[in-house]
């Protein structure tokens, strides 16, 4: 790839071309575009922001909050949901305020009853899916539509407490407010008042259900339901610990979680089996060590989760996160590559590329499933690092193990296996083979 020489090649006084180049390479050949920045240009500006592609300069703008804000999305993702989410602000007064809540909420201890819960909905998943499609005379199944998608939202309604919702809803206004905030660089009107729309109608729904579970609380019509909604409404903070956690801020943390939630475990699912099955002797390999007995626990992963969470690197769903400059800072300090950024930059770290930076990654592009975690942004990095990474850790891997041990269930080879997204940012369909296996339900944790 010669990219830089193309992109130089356009003149300054044309950033429309020159951003539509670098979109249309990112889209492309992603890896292959961050390879030949790191090598030429690891600190690139722009007319869309400065792209920083190395792993050190990418931890430094995702650990120095105070000059690397979110002020590049937040606004935006306030208006969506309707109100302040831990994500979308930096500082005391509600992203740790609200990310210490959150964390006691989603806490470490989930991680084995949450991959239990996942392994049983899973295999419902598989079972239906397989059972509808001998039925209607097919030999294949859609992966995202008929797996993926509606695993994640289960969960999403059993563990998270979306109780009374449809899956669906969940899904597509999940994803309707991920479009417009994430995932709309040009702020398509279109796109962006969708993501409104299905911000309101989320609240409105997150607060129809506290609606009842208070009323069911009232009526004493039974134990509150062990899941994370039922604790944000038993939970009551000493006093002086900041703002009060009300109904409202309830919904909108429930709300924010689903947003950090549902898409991404849908399309991590399938992109991590794409990715499996593109190297058929690591395939081979985690197809064994799904089918050993012991999976592990939150002290200690299984070694076939670091199959699932390799494949990942290779295709993270975030691979690059903007943040907005607030004051004057060099990048890079001492460094041949350092970089004054000036108040008002737009910076885009892009961990997609850093997990592969040569200087700091050993053999970067060689699957290596026993990586120290320090190599991978998967779950991103810093002070806005994933709130839910551990019921992430449990929830990913076992929806992948799941299907691995169904040999009959594989993505279907070549161009025929490709992802289809549909017209969307988000993978919509993925062909797999539906297989003959029973249900593997006494393996492991199922």
């Amino acid at each position: 790839m010669d990219f830089l020489a193309a992109y130089d090649a356009i003149p300054e006084s044309e950033p429309a071309r020159r951003v539509a180049l670098l979109r249309r390479h990112m889209k492309g050949d992603g890896p292959a575009l961050f390879a030949e920045l790191r090598a030429g240009r690891p600190v690139f500006a722009t007319p869309a922001g400065v792209f920083v592609t190395r792993m050190p300069d990418v931890v430094e703008v995702l650990s120095t909050p105070d000059v690397f804000t979110v002020g590049a999305y937040g606004p935006v993702l306030e208006e969506v949901l309707h109100g302040p989410f831990m994500l979308a602000r930096d500082g005391a007064d509600v992203h740790w305020h609200d990310r210490g809540h959150g964390q006691l909420m989603l806490p470490a201890e989930d991680f084995d009853p949450v991959r239990r819960l996942t392994a049983r909905l899973a295999d419902s998943a598989l079972d239906r899916a397989v059972t509808t499609a001998r039925g209607e005379g097919r030999t294949t199944f859609d992966y995202i539509q008929e797996y993926s998608a509606p695993v994640a939202a289960r969960i999403a309604v059993e563990y998270l407490g979306f109780s009374g919702v449809p899956e669906r809803t969940l899904h597509d206004l999940s994803r309707r407010v991920q479009w417009a905030v994430f995932a709309n660089p040009g702020r398509d009107p279109e796109v962006h008042a969708s993501g409104v729309a299905a911000g309101k109608e989320l609240h409105d729904l997150v607060a129809g259900v506290i609606a009842r579970r208070r009323a069911a609380a009232s009526a004493d019509a039974g134990p509150e339901p062990a899941d994370v909604l039922g604790r944000m409404l038993r939970t009551v903070l000493p006093p002086g610990t900041g703002r009060e956690m009300d109904d409202e801020r309830v919904n909108h943390q429930l709300a924010g979680y689903l947003i950090g939630y549902q898409q991404n475990a849908t399309q991590c699912a399938a992109t991590a089996l794409k990715e499996l099955a593109a190297r058929p002797e690591a395939l081979a390999e985690a197809e064994r060590l799904a089918a050993e007995p012991d999976t592990g626990s939150a002290s200690e992963p299984a070694a076939f989760d670091g199959y699932v969470w390799e494949a990942l690197r290779f295709h993270p769903f975030v691979p690059s996160t903007p943040r907005l400059c607030v004051r004057s800072h060099v990048l890079a300090a001492g460094t041949e590559r350092e970089t004054r950024l000036a108040a008002g930059t737009v910076v885009h770290a892009a961990m997609a590329s850093a997990m592969f930076d040569e200087a700091v990654v050993e053999d970067p592009y060689a699957f290596r499933p026993d990586r120290t975690p320090v190599h991978n942004m998967v779950l991103g990095h810093g002070a806005h690092d994933c709130v839910g990474k551990y019921p992430a850790r449990a929830i990913l891997p076992e929806m992948v193990r799941r299907v691995l041990l169904r040999p009959g269930i594989r993505p279907l080879p070549g161009p025929e296996g490709a992802m289809d997204y549909a017209g969307t940012p988000y993978p919509q369909h993925y062909t797999v083979t539906a297989g003959s296996a029973p249900s593997p339900r006494r393996a492991g944790n199922g």
